[in-house]
């Protein structure tokens, strides 16, 4: 007996030491894998709008305003030059998208932008235009310094709503056209084929096997009644 519980020992002390690393190793797991970073950069693998930037999303300090001077055909065709010649002439980069329109404070967003107004965000979430795009003066998209630029959209834009919003949810179209119309033709020609050919699959589809099911149940059912008749004919 006493043989026998000296084999039994250091199969117990195995087992011992076998929990004892069960219960140890997932501590050190998740002491491991535990944040030590910063406050600042705490997450920011997971969640990007944080709210803080790096470097060249911050105002640049070296570029400056290219005045160039003007080009001898310009000089031959008469046009002038001046220190305002040079400004930003594309709509999509001002500082104030707006400038320059008549009448605009007496104007609203759906005289000038019409087809902006039936996305889903305005007709099911019931948005309005300076929930996103801010007060007055409203930057345009691609301007530097804009909410509304891609490279802080989804923290200053998004994350109001979408809280952990990144770069790459951003990216999502929010003025999207109607999918069969042909504004999605020319701008978003992707959803337009797609949603035709899904369209005419969906009814082509049905076409064929509303008619063949309805058919195929009056056959089963005159059928059964057939078979019905039949044996009550035997049965007297």
């Amino acid at each position: 007996m006493k043989r026998k519980q000296w084999y039994q020992m250091p199969l117990l002390w195995i087992a011992g030491l076998v929990l004892l690393v069960l219960m140890v190793l997932p501590n050190m797991a998740a002491a491991q894998g535990e944040e030590v970073a910063s406050a600042l950069r705490r997450y920011k693998q997971y969640e990007v709008s944080t709210g803080y930037y790096e470097e060249y999303e911050a105002r640049p300090r070296h570029e400056r305003p290219r005045v160039t001077v003007p080009s001898r055909r310009r000089r031959l065709l008469g046009l002038p030059y001046s220190s305002t010649a040079a400004s930003v002439r594309i709509r999509t980069r001002l500082s104030d998208s707006h400038l320059g329109i008549k009448f605009y404070d007496n104007r609203r967003c759906e005289d000038c932008h019409v087809e902006q107004t039936r996305d889903m965000h305005t007709t099911r979430a019931n948005l309005t235009c300076r929930q996103c795009h801010g007060g007055e003066p409203v930057a345009s998209i691609d301007h530097y310094f804009s909410p509304m630029n891609p490279i802080r959209k989804h923290a200053y834009v998004c994350a109001k709503c979408h809280e952990g919003a990144n770069a790459s949810f951003a990216s999502y179209v929010i003025h999207e056209p109607s999918a069969g119309s042909l504004t999605a033709k020319t701008s978003f020609p992707v959803l337009y084929y797609t949603y035709w050919f899904m369209l005419i699959l969906l009814v082509g589809t049905l076409a064929f096997f509303v008619p063949h099911s309805f058919l195929a149940g009056l056959r089963e059912l005159f059928t059964k009644k057939g078979k019905a008749t039949e044996d009550t004919d035997d049965v007297h």
